[in-house]
């Protein structure tokens, strides 16, 4: 199964939120949402010098999102919506012939291993509204590899719990303890990846540093995922454990803005926090193939993106909702959106809602990750 489907961020491959919603109950399966790549035709390598192609996640083909960045540079984009991993992306841009793709849109927890392989442009920071930026994700360490820049993130969330608020208050979700409450049994719902549910578990088990553990402290996560078992009722995709909480089939998930604020706003009663233990982030980051022919369009893409018009869209995506790191662009957003964002009290948002929260990132002993997931799902 590959991380996409596994779920290392937000799976947009295959179901949006709404889409997901309207077809709940009716068993109907829905491809894939993509734009045409002219580029992947036969006998054409890559695009010509006017253009620029990206390889992006959900959200970037939605109707105006990209309108005035091509009408403003005379820049046409070439877009390709990916439904793979993060790893098959970046893969992507290391098999393809140079030009092939110009920019792609990774989880920045593989920047640094892109970077290292040189398969990224070191990025320039003055190019970029990094003062616009919150400061804690302006210098988002995945992004930079020995002081270098080589991702910029354009938009991210938070791993929490996702609750069924006419069951349970803010206070009953304050500790991931809830989850083990005997009440809740069969309720839970986890989505099929990983790194999040582990991470906020190893948060759960007092770990400031949730992804570099040593044996013992790795063999006490085993442990905590395991107790977990006999609470877990569902282990899936996206769309199953949307449905199913959407169908009143569970009422607790390890998840955050992304599933909460779309299903809020659609009339589920679900709300998100993150417990008092802290909780682990999701994000996309904006590369620069280092094979590019057409930096100097990929450099104006990569700032439109991560300018206030286009954050300011991407945040209510009907793919799935997210929180954008330019402050400008959070103040753009209606009132309500705001709320469920978590972006009303921007000047304090650092120190008090990012400071419990940290980088989702790829621990050194993967495959042991990996493999206590797998036996955790069999058990």
């Amino acid at each position: 199964m590959s991380d996409r489907r596994k779920l290392n961020t937000p799976d947009t491959s295959r179901w949006t939120r709404r889409r997901v919603l309207d077809t709940a109950g009716k068993g109907i399966a829905l491809g894939t949402t993509a734009l045409a790549a002219p580029w992947l035709l036969p006998g054409r390598a890559y695009a010509q010098a006017g253009e620029v192609n990206v390889l992006a996640f959900g959200g970037y083909e939605e109707p105006g999102m990209l309108d005035a960045f091509q009408e403003n540079t005379g820049i046409k984009v070439n877009l390709k919506i990916h439904d793979g991993s993060d790893e098959e992306m970046v893969a992507l841009v290391g098999s393809s012939p140079a030009g092939t793709f110009d920019i792609i849109t990774p989880t920045s927890a593989y920047v640094p291993r892109a970077a290292q392989e040189g398969l990224l442009l070191e990025l320039n920071p003055g190019d970029y509204p990094l003062d616009d930026y919150f400061e804690i994700i302006a210098n988002w360490p995945p992004c930079y590899v020995d002081g270098k820049m080589y991702g910029l993130v354009n938009r991210f969330g938070y791993y929490g719990i996702t609750y069924n608020h006419e069951k349970f208050s803010e206070d009953d979700v304050a500790s991931y303890s809830v989850l083990w409450d005997s009440a809740v049994s069969g309720r839970v719902a986890l989505f099929d990846w990983f790194l999040p549910n582990m991470g906020c578990l190893s948060k759960y088990n007092g770990n400031p540093h949730p992804y570099d553990l040593d044996a013992s402290a790795f063999g006490a996560l085993v442990d905590r995922l395991t107790s977990l078992r006999p609470q877990v009722g569902l282990v899936g995709n996206t769309s199953q454990v949307i449905q199913a909480m959407a169908g009143g089939s569970y009422d607790l998930a390890i998840a955050g803005e992304w599933v909460q604020a779309g299903m809020y706003d659609d009339g589920l009663p679900f709300k998100a926090r993150v417990p008092k233990e802290g909780g682990v982030t999701w994000d996309q980051a904006v590369c620069i193939a280092a094979n590019t022919p057409r930096m100097e369009n990929a450099v104006k893409f990569v700032q439109y993106v991560a300018g206030p018009r286009f954050q300011s869209m991407l945040a209510i995506a009907k793919t799935y909702y997210s929180m954008v790191p330019n402050k400008k662009a959070a103040e753009l957003l209606p009132d309500d959106k705001r709320e469920l964002l978590n972006l009303v009290d921007l000047d304090r948002f650092d120190e008090v809602f990012m400071a419990n929260l940290s980088p989702r990132k790829d621990p050194d002993n993967r495959q042991e990750w990996l493999d206590a997931w797998e036996n955790f799902k069999n058990l």
